[in-house]
């Protein structure tokens, strides 16, 4: 008796937005993603299956080597109008601008019009609604309202862990059977360095050397940037550390200077700015004696899988996801408690 095989060719638009100007965390997921779904499609005894990426926004998209040759469409207009056209008018229906497709996978919480395709949205986290005041008024507006119809309207909604699917349910009243959660995975291209190696190429690229406390991510209300260098602060004259700040400015970024001045700690804080460069980010990592993520909310925490990577010590807060990320591969205290937050440094 012969088993036939059959090959479903199934055409699925992803949108690729993030993956324009610099990338944060859901530029990442993004990247990855694509790279691993196009890996299968070379697998023989795989249903056959064509992308096609779908981006919006001023901003050219940047995909590496890898993705040169991947397919997409880019409507040059600026993505918030886009959001304000489809969740007034319905139109333009995505699926239409992208010749048909059979499902489409929104990677960045908006989940567009299709005229048949089915829609699939990951959500990274809720702190639009869990913790509303430490995010822009611009995300407010646009995702506060939406995310509720948009989770229910979904046939299919991915996130990254447990501790956020909680929130979808509790929050989104979405039966927890819609909401599949894919933990994220390590960044391949991020290794472990030699320690001493690491520590030579800080002093080259960026002119420093001693001991050092690192912390890496969009310097924003959420990362709770001051209460790192409350906690800082406290053992600062105890121990001869500088606290490396690697990040780029996010909203109400403003204030961290004044929090640096406030708690003293003018000459002990070194800001990097941004660092797309994933060498010197792992000779950070491999360099530093702790990494330490005080955040008041993620629904994962890539950071912490980078550390972990590279060996680096980690304290980090007790909330949300990150117990889930990090296991018992780091002291965890509240992220509210400096004195203890100090101590676990």
């Amino acid at each position: 008796m012969h088993t036939m095989v059959y090959h479903i060719s199934m055409r699925i638009g992803i949108d690729i937005s993030p993956l324009a100007g610099r990338r944060t965390g859901v530029g990442h997921y993004t990247d990855h993603l694509l790279k691993h779904l196009l890996r299968l499609t070379h697998d023989p005894g795989a249903p056959k299956r064509e992308f096609i990426g779908f981006a919006s926004g001023l901003s050219p998209i940047v995909l590496d080597d890898e993705l040169d040759e991947f397919p997409y469409r880019r409507l040059p207009v600026p993505t918030r109008l886009l959001y304000r056209l489809w969740s007034t008018l319905g139109v333009p229906r995505v699926d239409s601008l992208l010749g048909g497709l059979d499902v489409f996978h929104a990677t960045n919480y908006f989940l567009p019009p299709t005229q048949r395709a089915r829609r699939v949205v990951t959500i990274h986290d809720l702190a639009v609604l869990t913790m509303p005041d430490v995010c822009s008024p611009k995300i407010r507006r646009v995702f506060g309202k939406n995310l509720p119809r948009f989770a229910r309207s979904a046939d299919a909604i991915l996130t990254c862990s447990e501790a956020t699917k909680a929130d979808i349910v509790r929050l989104l009243d979405v039966l927890p059977e819609k909401i599949t959660v894919a933990h994220h995975g390590r960044n391949e291209d991020l290794v472990h360095m030699n320690r001493e190696h690491a520590v030579r190429q800080i002093k080259e690229r960026y002119e420093f050397e001693g001991p050092f406390i690192l912390f890496v991510g969009t310097l924003e209300p959420r990362k709770n940037i001051p209460g790192l260098l409350r906690a800082f602060s406290k053992i600062a004259n105890d121990v001869p550390h500088t606290l490396i700040l690697a990040g780029g400015l996010g909203w109400q970024a403003m204030t961290l200077f004044d929090a640096i001045r406030q708690n003293n700690l003018t000459e002990r804080v070194r800001l990097t700015g941004y660092i797309g460069d994933l060498d010197d980010l792992a000779a950070l990592y491999s360099a530093a004696d702790a990494f330490v993520f005080p955040s008041l909310y993620e629904g994962f925490g890539l950071p912490l899988l980078d550390a972990m990577t590279c060996g680096t010590p980690i304290v980090a807060a007790n909330n949300s996801a990150i117990p889930e990320v990090v296991g018992d591969a780091g002291i965890l205290v509240d992220a509210n408690d400096h004195d203890a937050m100090a101590e676990a440094i």
